[in-house]
């Protein structure tokens, strides 16, 4: 890259935004971070010492988000709400931050936007157990809401559902389906560099696909493995 571009990055303090973070930078991109006072502190000295930008956004507000994007080139948004129980929280965080960061992303002519949603989300929601099904609902349909928000927006979009994060280092073969049928785990930071990857990729364009470590699919599942 002779001029390097920038990587807008919404949820860069969450552990797995940090990791994407260094996902990003490795690959030879400036990275911005979007902070969202008052969760997120304006002193971030890790990001800091990385010459990470730091900009301030509320999800709320296009306008907003407008200005903490502008001259970039990607979005990636790792947002979640804090209150998975919070009907109103997810429906604020989970589906209205994305819906606005991809209204702010594609206003300010952003070449693409990708967003961690969740396995169990539309057509995936028959590969999750009715437990995970009944106490997760309304962030999942917040989730459903959004992804179909930016499935019909008009703009470059990857859409990745992870399954369910290991605390554990796993064997870093990821794997992927598209329809609904994978189901398993995967580590926070095999996601990570699946977002980092997803940004340019030509394979990743306009597709929304569930995301799994290959040693943590659930029995059975391989079947639904898509090639890239």
């Amino acid at each position: 890259m002779d001029e390097k571009q920038t990587v807008v990055v919404a949820g860069a303090t969450g552990r797995v935004g940090r990791l994407v973070v260094n996902e990003v930078l490795a690959r030879g991109f400036k990275v911005r971070a979007i902070l969202v006072p008052p969760f997120d502190s304006p002193n971030q000295p890790e990001f800091t010492e990385k010459n990470v930008e730091l900009v301030e956004g509320d999800l709320t507000s296009v306008e907003s988000l407008e200005k903490a994007v502008e001259g970039a080139d990607y979005l990636i948004s790792v947002i979640g709400s804090k209150k998975p129980f919070s009907k109103k929280e997810n429906d604020k965080i989970d589906n209205m931050g994305n819906q606005n960061l991809a209204r702010a992303a594609k206003a300010k002519g952003l070449k693409r936007i990708v967003v961690i949603s969740s396995n169990g989300v539309g057509n995936s929601r028959g590969a999750i157990s009715l437990m995970h099904k009944l106490s997760m609902n309304p962030i999942l349909r917040a989730k459903e809401k959004s992804e179909a928000f930016i499935q019909t927006f008009g703009m470059e979009y990857t859409l990745l559902r992870p399954g369910g994060y290991n605390e554990k280092d796993l064997s870093g073969e990821v794997v992927f389906g598209e329809g609904g049928g994978l189901s398993g785990l995967i580590g926070r930071g095999g996601i990570a560099k699946v977002c980092a990857e997803a940004i340019t990729s030509p394979a990743m364009k306009n597709r929304t696909l569930e995301v799994m470590d290959k040693a943590k699919l659930k029995e059975g599942r391989d079947k639904y493995i898509i090639e890239l």
